[in-house]
């Protein structure tokens, strides 16, 4: 559970008040100097497309029974995704905050509020047609706005639908808005002069901002920022020529299908005209509009003498579920498998030499994100030098960029989708899922059905599934808190480990026992890893270690650890490739019958670089080694 904002830059933009657009600058080409608006860490907003607005107006409409469409339709309106249990947005319109929407993980439903703002702007229009609503008396007029709770002796009217935790606006009896608040009460004991606990908890806002403004297009937000989009376009343009210049290596561009790299693939297409390749991962689990998108992309630029590579991890995601189980936060095996081996190995095919890799990362994203340099080598694609021309730009920005330029975007943004990436990863919130299974229900069902055969062999309640405790393989206290609420029992780990092994030591060395016999066969595959390799009539030896149908010998603990690892390595290999990358002397393969690592004897220097690296060392057992 987060614990309040994250600061990683500016937290907030300017708006300017006579075109009543947004500014990515403190000036407006038109009108000059615009007014800030302060808004919750990180303020990376972004545009609301119309299915947004439809979305706000749907959920607003069922909680204060009117139509916000007549505050929001045919202006700019800005979502700006705050920190919080799960997903929270500020709605910004005519220069000030109207409010915001919160799912709530425990009701798994969106809640809307009102600043005072947006309430005036609700009121001004509906009155008491509108629901949610309390009427105090003139004595409580001035404590109240001074931040003082709602007590029932001073409420004159409220509206009967209130039920306690509802958002709700205060309006003194000569009509001011002077608060919005969380109900405490239900309307009869709100309205019950002779309670004497508060009614409404009110919210503390210093600074009211209430306007109206005019109508406004894309095409005005355009022209009154077009010389700061153009001043921050030539500085990215400036930095691909100057990164090219300096490392003296091919050029390429990350293209995912999602808008960041949408806006780096432009900017290098502006510098470069041509002299560059695109590369795409196709994780195997992308939406299919993604990958409808990205043939379409790919066929406009090799018409335009563009190379496009695609590394495909075909259905490595699916194949490797069955051992790792889901993938959770603190679990990322999921990337390993479907981004960094597919990657690394397309790299190495198509850049043996190194490659300079642009791609569309930004600061505004993460705290690790913020903390990385702008231009950087990759640890884990030794090959390639990773760089960012829009690390700065803000999520405004980038969709100004694209704009300006009419680039043809992903079609999945229009459809409330934030996040274009994995449709199932564990990083999305439970937000993001409820948009899922109402956007494209087909897809959650696909993985609902897995998750439902995980919770079966783990024996755990049906919420494990409903409230997204399964991205998680250690629950957090946030998680932990959440299932006690439920009334639900989660173990506060989840182990997948279907081979088990033992060590004892003897008088002589280490005995290593499995609960499976060894295939020796499948052993000589991957032997040279640990040392030369000696094959007896019933054994095989890599290095000091012997290896037996009944199990391994060695003469250190530590190499009887190293055992366990080449058999765990042997048999649960998914063929992610991320060890075939990362091998100096390209010794490693992947036997594409069996999907799974051999090594060629004659190159193999058991350097052992490639345990190193491994997923199944890393991330499915990181107590017997060091998280990637």
């Amino acid at each position: 559970m987060r614990k309040g904002p994250v600061f990683l830059g500016k937290a907030h933009i300017h708006w300017c008040e006579k075109c009543n657009v947004p500014l990515i600058s403190e000036k407006c080409d038109l009108h000059g100097e615009g007014f800030r608006i302060n808004l919750t860490p990180p303020a990376d907003v972004r545009f609301a497309f119309k299915e947004d607005v439809e979305f706000i107006k749907r959920e607003f409409g069922k909680h204060y029974g009117v139509d916000v469409g007549e505050i929001l339709d045919d202006k700019i309106v800005l979502m700006n995704k705050t920190p919080g249990e799960d997903d929270v947005y500020e709605i910004v319109v005519d220069g000030y905050i109207f409010g915001w929407l919160r799912f709530d993980p425990r009701e798994l439903k969106w809640k809307p509020g009102l600043k005072i703002e947006g309430a005036m702007a609700l009121w001004k229009r509906f009155g008491k047609k509108m629901k949610k609503w309390v009427i105090v008396d003139k004595g409580a007029k001035e404590p109240i706005k001074k931040g003082a709770n709602v007590l029932p002796v001073g409420v004159l009217e409220a509206d009967e639908s209130i039920r306690v935790g509802d958002d709700v606006i205060v309006i003194a009896d000569d009509g001011e808005v002077i608060a919005t608040g969380i109900a405490k009460k239900d309307y009869k004991d709100l309205t019950n002069p002779e309670e004497r606990k508060t009614g409404v908890k009110t919210r503390r806002q210093k600074h009211v901002n209430y306007r109206e403004g005019r109508k406004a297009t894309m095409e005005d937000v355009l022209k009154a920022n077009k010389s700061a989009l153009e001043t921050k376009v030539e500085e990215a343009r400036h930095f691909i020529r100057k990164t090219v210049e300096n490392t003296n290596m091919p050029p390429a561009v990350a293209f995912s299908g999602g808008k960041d790299s949408l806006a780096v693939l432009g900017l290098v297409l502006e510098e470069l005209k041509t002299g560059f390749s695109v590369f795409f991962n196709n994780t195997g689990i992308e939406f299919p509009e993604t990958l409808e998108y990205v043939e379409e992309m790919k066929k406009e630029l090799e018409g335009k003498g563009v190379e496009f590579i695609t590394a495909d991890a075909k259905d490595a995601f699916w194949f490797a579920l069955n051992i790792f189980s889901p993938p959770g936060r603190d679990y990322r095996w999921c990337c390993k498998v479907t981004k960094l081996g597919p990657i690394t190995l397309t790299i190495k095919k198509h850049y043996p030499k190194g490659v300079l890799m642009f791609v569309g990362q930004r600061k505004y994203e993460s705290i690790q994100r913020a903390r990385q340099p702008r231009v950087w080598r990759n640890p884990w694609v030794p090959n390639e030098i990773g760089a960012s021309p829009i690390f700065h730009w803000n999520a405004l920005d980038v969709w100004l960029y694209i704009f300006s330029r009419k680039l043809k975007y992903n079609p999945l943004y229009e459809h409330r989708l934030d996040r274009i990436g994995c449709f199932m990863c564990p990083s999305s919130s439970l937000a993001e899922f409820q948009t899922l299974k109402e956007e494209k229900p087909e897809l959650w069902d696909k993985w609902e059905s897995e998750l439902e055969k995980w919770r079966k062999r783990f024996d755990l309640p049906k919420e494990w599934v409903d409230y997204g405790f399964w991205r998680w393989k250690r629950l957090t206290d946030g998680q932990r808190a959440l299932a006690n609420e439920l009334g639900i029992e989660i173990p506060e780990k989840r182990v997948w480990e279907p081979l088990q092994y033992t060590i004892k030591e003897n008088e002589e060395n280490y005995v290593v026992t499995f609960n499976t016999r060894i295939n020796l066969k499948r052993i000589e595959e991957v032997a040279p890893i640990l040392g030369d390799v000696e094959r007896g009539e019933d054994y095989i030896r890599a290095g000091s270690i012997v290896f037996k149908e009944d199990g391994a010998i060695a003469n250190e603990e530590r190499e009887a650890v190293r055992a366990y690892y080449l058999i765990k390595r042997a048999y649960e290999c998914v063929g992610c490739g991320v060890c075939v990358g990362r091998c100096p002397e390209n010794a490693l393969s992947i036997n594409t019958k069996t999907r799974k690592i051999v090594v060629d004897y004659s190159k193999c220097t058991h350097c052992r670089e490639c345990m190193k690296v491994c997923p199944l060392l890393k991330i499915k057992n990181p107590e017997e080694g060091s998280q990637l």
